[in-house]
């Protein structure tokens, strides 16, 4: 008898090292869920049901967007990080998350630790836009009118982001005072600057370039090192201010705990996604620049990202007014 206990014991021992693995090979079975924390409209919105739709074909279970707007990120990310860590719950994060999390203590969270990074999905530079109806027309007008009128400019930013972050880098690049103006959310700035409620923001090249397009919205800068050939004609932030420059990424991430055999098929499957030729067409359409990582990778940038943006945050002084204002 004794034989075959061992055996048997062995045998279960086995097979509970095979179930992650058979998990991981058979996922998905049911519905997926991406979490974004942001109001239908933006730029991470439209990312994620882009990407989406290509996961959903792929793998013949239907991914659903969960918009979960609320503390810029802030609330999606709690969702996220109390989710199951069987996959079928993953969050699509961006440089506005990294920015609040340089400039809050109060989060409970760590992007860095509590949590297991799929990959990152793609990134690009932002744009300044205006409100046609400003009379501004390049970045020397911008420095020349809000120079000539100090706080009457209306700055819409993502509060606390990343994009929050380098409006103000803008702005003490320019050596001028505006208006600062909080949002939760791109879209919603976006609907405020083309009703004309506010004057200027920075956001996602790709989420802006219709309203660009259409006259909605005036290009004076964007903030990638080179043009875009899509907006040749529109110059770099850099080349008014050397050295300045204003880049966004989007990743995925999954809560701590999946086993590793899952978050790399969930890693294999973004790739996988990343390479549809009509997904890369549709961001680059939209300014987005398709890259892909490893889960190690993606984690390094998040850290990279966010030492770069507590600096950022002390400089301005952006974590000293927020903790001020609450």
């Amino acid at each position: 008898m004794k034989p075959i206990v061992r055996l048997s014991m062995s045998l279960w021992a086995a097979l509970a090292l095979l179930l992650p693995a058979a998990h991981a090979a058979d996922f998905p079975t049911r519905p997926v869920t991406l979490i974004v924390g942001y109001a239908p409209g933006g730029g991470t919105d439209t990312v994620a049901r882009s990407l989406a739709e290509v996961l959903s074909r792929k793998w013949g279970q239907q991914v659903i967007v969960k918009n979960r707007p609320g503390g810029t990120g802030v609330l999606g990310i709690r969702d996220l990080k109390s989710a199951a860590p069987d996959g079928y719950t993953l969050g699509i994060w961006t440089d506005s998350d990294v920015g609040n999390a340089a400039v809050r203590d109060d989060l409970g969270y760590d992007l860095v630790k509590d949590f297991d990074h799929v990959g990152q999905i793609a990134s690009g530079g932002t744009v300044l836009v205006v409100n046609p109806s400003v009379p501004i027309k390049t970045f020397g007008d911008f420095i020349s009118y809000a120079k000539k009128n100090p706080g009457k400019l209306n700055f819409a930013v993502v509060s606390g982001g990343g994009m929050h972050l380098d409006s103000l880098r803008i702005e003490a690049a320019a050596g001028v005072k505006t208006a600062i103006i909080g949002y939760p959310g791109t879209g919603p700035a976006l609907t405020d600057l083309i009703a004309g409620h506010v004057d200027m923001l920075v956001l996602p090249l790709g989420v802006a370039l219709p309203y660009i397009k259409s006259g909605a919205a005036r290009a004076i800068a964007v903030g990638s090192t080179t043009r875009w050939a899509g907006l040749p004609d529109v110059p770099t932030l850099s080349e008014a201010v050397p050295g300045l420059e204003s880049t966004f990424f989007y990743g995925m991430a999954g809560p701590k705990g999946m086993p590793a055999n899952l978050t790399a098929a969930l890693n294999a499957a973004l790739m996988d996604a990343l390479r549809d030729p009509k997904l890369g067409e549709k961001f680059l359409s939209m300014g987005f620049i398709p890259t892909g990582n490893s889960p190690s990778e993606f984690k390094a940038v998040i850290a990279k990202k966010l030492d770069a943006s507590r600096t950022a945050a002390e400089q301005t002084g952006l974590k000293q007014s927020l903790q001020q204002a609450k």
